[in-house]
Formats: structure tokens, C-alpha cells, sequence
């Protein structure tokens, strides 16, 4: 049995929400379909826009907080789709990336960004150790237990599932354009990701990136590297460009085309509900 899993310094299990949420503040987290009984986990690390009250926006407007930047859009909608089609459980993260990211490790110097793809965050500026600690267990700590709890879960009915990270990407990037309409990212382990490119390139319309728009090799996936990886669970953090997902009707087609792919690939990866036989 694993140890109990810690962010930072301190056991996750001894983080409670801090004086930065107020009682009109979103949730940090939302669990779809948290009964679901296929072998598969589903994140969504930037799933919200969220910001808390306490921190006034982080002196942005409304233009900067509808970008990228501030969260991955069009899987709030990807996500729910694909956990209901799939009967499994979703996981989402509430608040903005900008806030503090929880695919980053807490002692990244990039989980709190001061300036994101050009754009100055005035709320970052400045911030001391306490208050970077603050955002650390009133978002990531919660975020991340709730993973761990969701897989013990999976666990104590006898069952490894696959872990599925969802995000978004944009169709431009820093002047040069992103020809993939969907990426898989993966480390080490290519056991589920190369069986994803296999079936979604059986759509010849499709172009599929191979560790694009970026590699799953250079640390962007903390989240999957630190409950999938550390546990052995095959894995993969699945990227869909962004003005494919943007119009919800459009991000529930792109889930229904990927439960069709994952449900085959469960199959394959020989994964089944139920106990462990």
C-alpha cells in the first residue's frame, strides 16, 4: 500500500479550506459522475475560471479571464459528456489556472504566474510565501486529495483504472499555428497513448499530434505523474484544440468521438469493472 501522498511539505489529508474562500465562492472542485463504473478516472485540471472574491480578479478584465490563459475552454462541457458516455468518474478543478496551477508542482516558480502569454497578472505581483502557501491549500491540496481519494476508492473494489487527463490547447501560439486538432501527451509510458493515435487516426481527417502541441516529456504533467505514474496506471493527458471545443454542441460531438476511441482502448487495455479477478 502506498504512503500517504504529500504536496509540499505537509500531508495533503491536514489541508482545509483557508480564509480565501468566502460563502459566495465556487466549490475548488466538481465530481460528475462520481459513482461511475468504468475503469477510468477523468481529470481536468483547468476545467474553471474561477477566482475568488478575496483576490478582486487579480486586477484582470473580463477580455483576459475569457482567455486561454485563464483556463482550458471547452472541456467544462467535453468533460461531462465524456464521463456520462463512458459511465466514469470526472474530476474538475474549479479555478483559474491563473490563481495557482495544479498541474504544476507548489514549489514550481510557475504554478503562479505574473505574466501569462504576454498578459501582466497584477494579483500575482509581489505575493510572499504565506500567501503562495494560502493558494496551495485552498486549491491544489483538495484538488490533488480528491484525486487520491477517487483512486482509493477504485483500489478498495480491486481495480487499477486508466487515468485520462483532459485540457485544451489554442489554434495559434506565440505568431505560429497549431495544425493538430487533438494531441496525446505521455511520458514513459506509452501503453494507452499508443493505442489512442492508433484508433483516432483511423479518421484520416483528423491530424493527430505525437506528444504536440508539446511534450509530455518536459514536466506539464504533474497531475498524471503524480497519481498515474507513481501508481503504474496506464495514462495518457489528451489535448483538443480549443475553436473545436469552444461551442458546446461542438465539445459534446469531440466527446462522443472520444468515448467511442477511450471505450475501445479500455477494452484493449483489457480493463473491465468490477473486482479483480
Amino acid at each position: 500500500m502506498m504512503d500517504a501522498p504529500t504536496f509540499g511539505d505537509t500531508p495533503a489529508a491536514t489541508y482545509l479550506p483557508g480564509p480565501l474562500l468566502g460563502p459566495h465562492d465556487p466549490p475548488v472542485i466538481t465530481h460528475v459522475n462520481p459513482e461511475g463504473r468504468a475503469p477510468l478516472l477523468l481529470v481536468a485540471d483547468h476545467a474553471g475560471r474561477a477566482i475568488p472574491a478575496a483576490l478582486d480578479r487579480l486586477g484582470l478584465d473580463d477580455a483576459a479571464l475569457s482567455r486561454h490563459i485563464a483556463y482550458d475552454i471547452g472541456i467544462v462541457p467535453l468533460a461531462r459528456h465524456l464521463a456520462e458516455r463512458l459511465d466514469a468518474p470526472c474530476i474538475m478543478n474549479n479555478y483559474s489556472r491563473l490563481v495557482i496551477d495544479p498541474n504544476r508542482s507548489v514549489d514550481d516558480p510557475t504554478s503562479i504566474c505574473v505574466v501569462s502569454d504576454g498578459t501582466v497578472i497584477p494579483g500575482n505581483r509581489s505575493l510572499t510565501e504565506t500567501d503562495q502557501r494560502l493558494r496551495a491549500r485552498t486549491f491544489c491540496h483538495p484538488y490533488h486529495q480528491a484525486i487520491d481519494s477517487a483512486l482509493a476508492g477504485f483500489a478498495a473494489r480491486g481495480i487499477a483504472p486508466a487515468f485520462v487527463s483532459l485540457h485544451s490547447f489554442t489554434p495559434d501560439f506565440r505568431g505560429g499555428p497549431r495544425p493538430w486538432h487533438v494531441g496525446v501527451l505521455y511520458d514513459e509510458d506509452d501503453r494507452m497513448p499508443r493505442l489512442l493515435m492508433q484508433r483516432l487516426s483511423r479518421d484520416s481527417n483528423l491530424c493527430i499530434g505525437d506528444n504536440q502541441p508539446y511534450s509530455g516529456r518536459r514536466g506539464y504533467g504533474y497531475t498524471v505523474d503524480t497519481h498515474a505514474m507513481a501508481r503504474g496506471l496506464p495514462n495518457a493527458l489528451i489535448e483538443v484544440r480549443q475553436d473545436l471545443i469552444a461551442d458546446p454542441a461542438d465539445a459534446i460531438a469531440w466527446a462522443d468521438r472520444l468515448a467511442g476511441v477511450l471505450g475501445d482502448v479500455l477494452a484493449d487495455l483489457g480493463l473491465r469493472a468490477g473486482p479483480a479477478r
